[in-house]
């Protein structure tokens, strides 16, 4: 079983993001569960998401998740309070450089701030960021087809679909790893 962490403030489409993660991974073939956790329900606040996948197998499990295999920080002014299991994986949206810690984590990296801006996705001030992350993810986890990410954004963006799958083909291009 897999446990995956979105972790970002309210506004960047964190519970969003996790739903559509769960769909993704279902018509993978994925048992799936979606939990989004969040305090104050207002923009700005800390909002976390969690998605359970279990291939083959049904997922009994309904304990919070604590310590996911794999992380995506959304913003990383959250970072000293996002723990990842040893050996994890951890998407960090980031613009400029990052100095890596000393972790056994692997670290990816994806500026997707300047992905949605370049697309006008948001404003400067927020960003609409989700699904170029939802984009970079893909490659990262590599257990999911950018195909079923078209179609889960087509079916729950509908209209301006084509600009997001737009945002994840970039990301999807452009995360690496340090």
């Amino acid at each position: 079983m897999r446990e995956i962490g979105l972790h970002g403030r309210g506004g960047q489409g964190i519970v969003l993001s996790g739903e559509m993660l769960a769909n993704i991974y279902f018509y993978e073939g994925y048992n799936v569960q979606f939990m989004p956790s969040y305090g104050a329900e207002r923009r700005g606040s800390p909002s976390n998401a969690y998605v359970r996948v279990e291939k083959g197998k049904r997922i009994y499990n309904r304990y919070t998740v604590t310590l996911p295999d794999m992380v995506v920080v959304f913003n990383t002014s959250l970072l000293e309070n996002i723990r990842v299991k040893e050996n994890g994986v951890v998407l960090l949206n980031i613009s400029g450089s990052i100095k890596k810690a000393e972790t056994n984590a692997r670290i990816f990296v994806v500026d997707a701030n300047t992905i949605a801006l370049s697309l006008n996705l948001g404003t400067p001030a927020m960003p609409i960021i989700n699904t170029a992350l939802l984009g970079a993810f893909c490659k990262v986890a590599g257990d999911y087809s950018f195909e079923n990410l078209a179609r889960v954004l087509d079916e729950k963006i509908g209209k301006h679909s084509d600009v997001n799958i737009e945002a994840a083909r970039l990301a999807y291009d452009r995360v690496r790893e340090l």
